[in-house]
């Protein structure tokens, strides 16, 4: 993943013309939104129906 926040925060940082001192700030821009799209495919659980038990 670091290599993927690393391209990302570099895409956007040469995208705004390359400004100085501001790598942490492309860092974390690129992390949150690689980490939003991660949750995005994350399915929700499916809900678990009870059986109804057999009478004896």
């Amino acid at each position: 993943m670091e290599d993927q926040v690393k391209r990302r925060a570099y895409e956007m940082w040469e995208a705004d013309g390359s400004p100085i001192g501001q790598d942490q700030q492309y860092w974390f821009k690129a992390m949150a939104e690689i980490a939003a799209a991660g949750v995005a495919t994350i399915k929700p659980a499916r809900k678990r129906v009870a059986k109804a038990k057999k009478a004896a």
